[in-house]
């Protein structure tokens, strides 16, 4: 008996076989700006946006002899009574960011299965352009004076994290507010960064965080936006079971979750939240950069809130932009810390 089969499966007589496309489409791209969003936002009036830092005297034994008199110097020859001498002007210039999009007369008015209209190439500018600011935020870029033929660029948090007091991109000398070798650890930053070597241990982690009080003095509310491979580090190194010198079991036995992460790490000086960043917004290719970040210290002046323009169409379909005006204000590196590179 011959055999028989679906003719739907011969190659050469399917001209009138059905396709199927179904109207779904994935964008496999992440799309959150985790340190974007910490930022406290505020309002920027002026290309170059400035701020002022202050420290406090080393404590000093004070006693007073009964009876004294107070005696003043003049100027800088009386250290002790003027108050304002540690006081340091910082400053980070503006960047302007921008996505265009358009569609076709045609795109605008067939049906498709992607939805192709304006609306959706304006949603997609928008979250292309929030990922441009997350990058340029987390980047080791200096700032750059915008010319006719330069664009102007802010300083990332990679360049304001250093241990070098010269940033050596603009006029701006970090001087005794740099952050301290103790609170940056990797192994390409050696000699400017003074960096610490070798796996980053939780014995290392919790160093970091040592060095962070001792500049700051408080308790801290940190953030550590860390890129994948250093947040699989971190569950690896920190995550122990029965069995090690230090017996802590994080899995519990409940027979339905493994438990395998660390969302938090709370140290004697503090907490920190560990946050994933979104991997296409970090420096460096093997994703092992992690910023220790406290919000108040950190905020984005704002130029030009990111709003869409529509532009005149000349024929060929609607257009328009988005756009946003912003930098990065840093207002204490001393109390950030940095993790540039791990150890495998």
């Amino acid at each position: 008996m011959a055999g028989t089969f679906d003719s739907s499966f011969n190659t050469n007589s399917n001209a009138g076989n059905r396709e199927q496309l179904l109207d779904l489409t994935t964008v496999l791209s992440p799309r959150q700006a985790p340190v974007y969003g910490l930022l406290p936002k505020s309002k920027a009036t002026a290309d170059l946006v400035e701020w002022t830092v202050d420290d406090l005297a080393t404590p000093a034994d004070n006693a007073v002899i009964e009876g004294a008199d107070l005696t003043f110097g003049t100027g800088a020859s009386d250290a002790e009574a003027q108050k304002f001498g540690s006081l340091k002007r910082l400053d980070n210039r503006l960047q302007h960011f921008r996505k265009t999009f358009m569609v076709t007369k045609k795109q605008e008015v067939l049906d498709s299965v992607t939805p192709v209209k304006l609306q959706q190439a304006e949603e997609k500018a928008t979250s292309e352009l929030l990922r441009d600011i997350e990058k340029a935020i987390c980047s080791d870029q200096g700032s750059v004076v915008g010319t006719g033929s330069t664009a102007g660029k802010l300083r990332g948090l990679g360049k304001w994290i250093t241990n070098d007091s010269s940033i050596g991109d603009a006029s701006t000398e970090l001087g005794d507010f740099k952050t301290p070798s103790a609170s940056i650890h990797g192994l390409d930053h050696g000699t400017t960064d003074g960096a610490t070597t070798g796996d980053l241990t939780e014995g290392e982690f919790a160093g970091i965080l040592a060095s962070i009080f001792n500049e700051t003095g408080e308790m801290q509310d940190l953030h550590l936006v860390a890129d994948t491979a250093l947040r699989n580090h971190i569950v690896d190194e920190f995550t122990r079971t029965n069995g090690s010198s230090t017996a802590v079991r994080y899995n519990q036995d409940s027979g339905a979750v493994v438990e395998y992460n660390v969302e938090m790490f709370n140290g004697p000086f503090g907490v920190v939240k560990i946050l994933t960043a979104n991997p296409k917004c970090m420096p460096g290719s093997n994703n092992d950069r992690g910023y220790l970040l406290d919000p108040s210290l950190l905020g984005w002046a704002e130029a030009l809130p990111t709003g869409s323009t529509m532009l005149e169409d000349q024929g060929g379909g609607p257009r328009g932009y988005i756009d946003s005006m912003g930098t990065l204000i840093c207002r204490g590196p001393k109390g950030l810390g940095k993790i540039t590179e791990i150890a495998d």
